[in-house]
């Protein structure tokens, strides 16, 4: 059995052996690549959702702006505009894959360099020798209670990205060794319940937004099938956005990105221009059509917050059905399954609960913990709430049952390429089993 395998099966997940582990690696990866963040502009993006988008309105306004910039996140790598799929599934890398990537940056004489991070990732260390010049905040809800236990360790996790924002003034540019501008800034949610408890954080500067309140807001925000129209405003500004990302939550991702930039030294016309530029993030709403005139949209959505705000959204989009397809991952949060299931059901016409990514669990106990939730609502099995383990089935029963003005709603994977089952990884991207499906059936 190796060190990892041990750690892994037979310590709990916040064992003290096991976290000194994680810890240790992270220590050793920093030295091992020389500290490669001391010389980079470091941008952190935490939150249970939205970190993906963010953190790609973030790389599109820094990038338009004419920054050499780099990116990690959960769908995809970029440095300086060229992109590179994640394949890993993981939201922030192992340390020493960080570390590798943040030394070639510098090889590549990138300056700026953002990051998502997730919880797992700042409590275990993956990211030490990393201090953050801006560190920013989504929003936090219901997610990984099978390992932070509670909200408030939950919380305290994502508090500890913040903690590094006072120790950039050590940090110089590589390439003329002159100080960074900045000497640390926090961007939070004005409108998020923990708030305070992340105001009270000792930063030298702070910025907070949100849709009616904090420092950055947005007004006259009006729907569209193609995206999302609002006006920016930041004290005597009052700029009009078009975003390509439809949903109001998509807004909240663009006035983070927008603290951050402001952040960087940005103006607003600058900023407006980056997040206009931002057309496509892999895995996110992403819309498929019909030559029989419904549509289906792929989405990354694996919370009950991100699952309630995605469906509330397409709901405004005037479609004649929406059919839900959704699952739950194994081996993670046991308590929001049901949450989903309740959630995907109240808010669709039709609902199918579907097998996704079981992992080592039994797929029908995850099912079924769904269906509990679902059954719920007021819908009626067999008639308008199905259970189809075959996640390939699931959708083409979708398909079929589609008629004209339907939207087909299929969450879980997003941009993933492969599928964990309990005997192994398996080739699966969602978006080209959708396409196959639709072209089957025409």
């Amino acid at each position: 059995m190796t060190i990892r395998t041990f750690l892994r099966k037979i310590l709990g997940p916040t064992h003290p052996l096991r976290m000194m582990w994680y810890k240790a690696k992270g220590i050793v990866a920093a030295i091992l690549y020389n500290f490669p963040a001391r010389y980079l502009f470091s941008i952190g993006v935490t939150g249970t959702n939205g970190k993906t988008t963010t953190v790609h309105f973030i790389e599109s306004i820094l990038r338009s702006a004419g920054k050499k910039v780099a990116m990690v996140s959960t769908v995809e790598f970029k440095i300086d505009g060229r992109s590179e799929p994640n394949d890993s599934k993981l939201t922030t890398m192992s340390p020493f894959q960080t570390q590798k990537f943040l030394k070639r940056c510098l090889k590549e004489r990138i300056e700026t360099v953002v990051i998502e991070c997730s919880s797992h990732a700042i409590h275990q260390g993956r990211l030490f020798g990393i201090d953050f010049n801006v560190a920013a905040l989504t929003n936090i809800t219901h997610e990984h209670l099978d390992y932070h236990r509670t909200m408030e360790e939950y919380k305290n996790a994502k508090k500890l990205l913040f903690d590094s924002v006072s120790k950039v003034v050590h940090k110089r540019r590589l390439s003329t060794g002159e100080p960074w501008l900045s000497d640390g800034e926090i961007i939070l949610n004005a409108e998020d319940q923990y708030f305070n408890d992340f105001m009270s954080i000792q930063a030298p500067k702070k910025i907070s937004y949100g849709l009616a309140h904090g420092d950055i807001q947005a007004a006259e925000i009006s729907h569209q099938k193609e995206g999302i129209n609002f006006t920016l405003i930041y004290e005597k500004n009052r700029e009009p956005i078009f975003l390509h990302r439809p949903g109001t939550f998509n807004v909240q991702n663009a006035l983070t990105a927008t603290g951050v930039g402001l952040a960087c030294g940005l103006s607003i016309p600058e900023i407006k221009k980056g997040l206009e530029a931002l057309q496509f993030v892999p895995g996110r709403q992403e819309f498929f059509k019909s030559s029989r005139g419904f549509e289906v949209v792929v989405d990354f959505a694996l919370t009950p917050d991100a699952l309630e705000k995605l469906y509330d959204n397409l709901r405004k989009m005037g479609h004649k059905r929406i059919i839900g397809i959704i699952g739950s991952c194994g081996d993670r949060d046991k308590e929001k399954r049901p949450l989903m299931g309740r959630i995907v059901a109240e808010k669709t016409d039709l609902t199918i609960v579907t097998d996704e990514e079981p992992y080592t669990e039994d797929p029908k106990v995850i099912m079924e913990a769904v269906m509990k939730g679902a059954r719920e609502s007021a819908k009626k099995e067999g008639e308008n709430l199905f259970l189809i383990e075959d996640r390939y089935a699931a959708i083409e029963f979708a398909v079929q049952k589609a008629i004209h003005g339907d939207l087909i709603v299929v969450t879980g994977m997003g941009a993933f390429t492969t599928r964990t089952m309990n005997s192994g990884s398996i080739p699966w991207d969602e978006r080209e089993v959708v396409k196959e499906i639709i072209a089957k059936n025409e």
